[in-house]
C-alpha cells in the first residue's frame, strides 16, 4: 500500500506537529451507553456530511488515518489513535465553503503520490497534495451540494477525469491537471451524483447524470448526448435522488435505473426506453443497489428508501421473504453489503436518522441479516447522522473497523470507529481504503 505522505518531506525537514487531547477520544457522562464495539469517538469541528474515507498511515504512527471534509469548510485529518492531526498552515485545509460532499482520493496522474480532491459549497473543486497545497484549483460557478466528484479512466488509457455537476446546471469534466474539457448544461441545477459507468462492455464509459429537474441523462465521453435520451422523471425536492447502472438480467449490457420523489422506481436500457417501474413507499436518494444476497445467482435490488423502508427486490419489485424492513426513520444512502459479524453471510449495514430523537438518539447505525432480520449489538446510536459508512482495516489485524459519521447538530461526537467481525479477506493495493462487497 502506497504511503500518502513521501518520506522526502521528513528529509527535507518539515516540522510535522500533531496536536490534541485524548480526551476527546472518551465517552462523556452525557453519551449513550458504553458499547463494547466503540474504539474511539471523536468531538469535531463541523459537522460531517459525506463518508469518512481512510488513508495510508500519514503521521508516521504506524496506523491508518482518517480524512473528511465538514461543514467548517475544512478538511480534517485524524489519527485513529485518536488526535487531529495539525501541521499549519495547511491542516486542516481550509476551503471557500462548507464541505458537505465525499473527499476522493486518487493518484491521478501516476507519479505514485495520492491527490485529495474535494468538492466545496463555494462552488470550486480543490486538488490537494499530501501537504495541504493546491494543485489546482477549478471553479464550476455553482454551489456543489452533497456530489462528491466521480473519478474515472474513462477510455482505459490509464488517466483519470473528474466529472461532477454543480448548482451552475452544468456537468463538467475536469483532466487531472486541473484543465477543463468540457461542460454541458443540464435543465436545471444538478445535486445528485455523476455517474460513470461502461454501459455495453466496450472498454468505453458512457457519463450519467440527472438534474433537479428530473431529468436522466446519458453522454459519451465527448459530452455528447447518446441516442434516446433524456428521460424526465419527477422534479427532485430538497435532496437529489441519484441515478445508477447496473447489469439486471446477466447479458453483459447494463440498465439505468433511479428512483423519484413521487416514489417510483424507474429503469430503461441504454437506447432510453423504459423497462420497468414499480411503486415504492418513498424514493431512494442514493441509486438502488444490486448485490446477490441470498446465492441463488441472481442478483437483487437494495433499496433504501426515504422514508426509512429498506426493500430487497426482484427486478419487478417483488419482495423477497423477510423484506421489506422498516425503521421509520430516514435514510439518506444505501446499506453496505459485508459481512459484519463474521458468519460467513452478507450483511446489510446503514445509518439513519430519527427526526424526534434527543442527543446521540438522533441517530444510529444498523445492521440487518440478509433475511431482514435486526443482528446483535445494534442499533448503535451516534447522533444524527446521514452519510455512508466505510468500512477498513486500520490496524491491520485481518478485522475491518467501521467508521461512521454523526453528531450532526451538537447531537454527539462526529467521528466514531467501530470494530466488526468482518474480516478483510482481500489484500489490495489502494490509495483510499474502503472496504464492501457490492
Amino acid at each position: 500500500m502506497k504511503k500518502i505522505l513521501p518520506s522526502a518531506v521528513l528529509v527535507l525537514g518539515f516540522a510535522l506537529l500533531v496536536f490534541a487531547s485524548p480526551s476527546l477520544w472518551a465517552q462523556s457522562s452525557n453519551d449513550a451507553p458504553a458499547d463494547a464495539d466503540l474504539m474511539c469517538a471523536a468531538q469535531v469541528h463541523g459537522d460531517i456530511y459525506g463518508q469518512p474515507k481512510v488513508i495510508d498511515d500519514f503521521d508516521g504512527d504506524g496506523i491508518k488515518d482518517i480524512i473528511f471534509g465538514a461543514t467548517d469548510g475544512k478538511v480534517h485529518l485524524f489519527s485513529t489513535t485518536g488526535r487531529e492531526i495539525f501541521r499549519p498552515p495547511y491542516w486542516p485545509k481550509q476551503t471557500g465553503g462548507p464541505i458537505l460532499a465525499d473527499v476522493q482520493l486518487a493518484d491521478l496522474n501516476k507519479d505514485g503520490a495520492t491527490e485529495i480532491i474535494v468538492a466545496s459549497q463555494d462552488g470550486k473543486v480543490y486538488c490537494l497534495n499530501a501537504l495541504g497545497r493546491e494543485n489546482w484549483v477549478v471553479n464550476t460557478r455553482g454551489k456543489i451540494l452533497i456530489s462528491a466528484p466521480e473519478i474515472a479512466d474513462v477510455d482505459g488509457s490509464g488517466v483519470h477525469n473528474l466529472f461532477i455537476g454543480s448548482k451552475s446546471g452544468m456537468v463538467s469534466r475536469i483532466d487531472e491537471s486541473g484543465r477543463l474539457l468540457w461542460e454541458v448544461r443540464m435543465n436545471t441545477s444538478v445535486s445528485a451524483a455523476v455517474a460513470v459507468r461502461d454501459l455495453d462492455g466496450s472498454g468505453i464509459k458512457e457519463i450519467i447524470a440527472k438534474d433537479d429537474g428530473g431529468k436522466v441523462m446519458v453522454f459519451n465521453v465527448n459530452g455528447l448526448p447518446q441516442s434516446g435520451w433524456p428521460q424526465e422523471t419527477a422534479p427532485n425536492m430538497t435532496w437529489p435522488f441519484n441515478v445508477d447502472v447496473g447489469d439486471v438480467d446477466g447479458d453483459g449490457v447494463k440498465e439505468v435505473f433511479t428512483t423519484t420523489p413521487d416514489k417510483k422506481f424507474v429503469m430503461w436500457n441504454t437506447q432510453g426506453e423504459k423497462l420497468n417501474e414499480f411503486p415504492l413507499s418513498d424514493g431512494a436518494h442514493t441509486a438502488p443497489r444490486l448485490a446477490d444476497l441470498d446465492g441463488d445467482g441472481r442478483d437483487e435490488f437494495i433499496i433504501a428508501q426515504a422514508d426509512g423502508t429498506i426493500t430487497v427486490c426482484d427486478r419487478n419489485g417483488r419482495a423477497k421473504a423477510g423484506w421489506p424492513f422498516k425503521t421509520g426513520h430516514a435514510i439518506y444512502n444505501s446499506p453496505r453489503i459485508i459481512d459484519i459479524d463474521g458468519d460467513g453471510r452478507p450483511d446489510l449495514v446503514f445509518t439513519a436518522w430519527n427526526p424526534e430523537g434527543v442527543g446521540v438518539k438522533a441517530g444510529y447505525i444498523m445492521a440487518l441479516s440478509r433475511d431482514g432480520t435486526a443482528l446483535s449489538g445494534y442499533p448503535k446510536y451516534i447522533g444524527k447522522t446521514v452519510a455512508p459508512l466505510a468500512f477498513a482495516d486500520l490496524n491491520n489485524n485481518g478485522y475491518l473497523e467501521m467508521i461512521a459519521a454523526g453528531g450532526i447538530n451538537y447531537t454527539g461526537k462526529q467521528l466514531h470507529v467501530f470494530r466488526t467481525r468482518a474480516r478483510n479477506h482481500i489484500k489490495v493495493a489502494v490509495l483510499g481504503q474502503e472496504v464492501f462487497f457490492k
